[in-house]
C-alpha cells in the first residue's frame, strides 16, 4: 500500500510542474509616413482610400502596411498630385515627401 501511495504522491508531483514556453515575436510590419501633405489630400494605397493623407505625418501617425510592393497616391480635389511605386520590407519606415510647390 505504501508503494502505491508513493507512486500516486510523484505522479501528482510531476502533474504540477509547469510546461516550459517560449514566445518569440515576429518582425516589426512596414509603415508608411506621409510628410507635406496638403490638409485636404487623399492617400490610397494600392487602389485602396486610407482616408487624409495628412494625418500619416509620423509617429505615433503612420500607416502599416504589408511587406511587398505598393502603389502610393496622393489626390487633392481629385488630382493626382503624387504617384509612386515602392518596395517596403518589414521593420522598415518608409517616408513619402510631397512638395506641391505652394509656399
Amino acid at each position: 500500500m505504501k508503494k502505491y501511495i508513493s507512486i500516486v504522491f510523484a505522479l501528482l508531483l510531476s502533474a504540477c510542474a509547469l510546461p516550459d514556453t517560449t514566445v518569440k515575436t515576429g518582425s516589426p510590419r512596414p509603415t508608411l509616413v506621409i510628410k507635406g501633405a496638403p490638409a485636404d489630400s487623399t492617400l490610397i494605397v494600392d487602389g485602396l482610400v486610407m482616408g487624409a493623407a495628412a494625418q500619416f505625418n509620423g509617429e505615433p501617425n503612420v500607416l502599416i502596411l504589408e511587406e511587398g510592393i505598393h502603389q502610393i497616391v496622393i489626390k487633392q480635389a481629385g488630382a493626382t498630385i503624387h504617384t509612386e511605386k515602392t518596395v517596403i520590407s518589414n521593420g522598415e519606415s518608409r517616408t513619402v515627401t510631397i512638395n506641391t510647390g505652394v509656399k
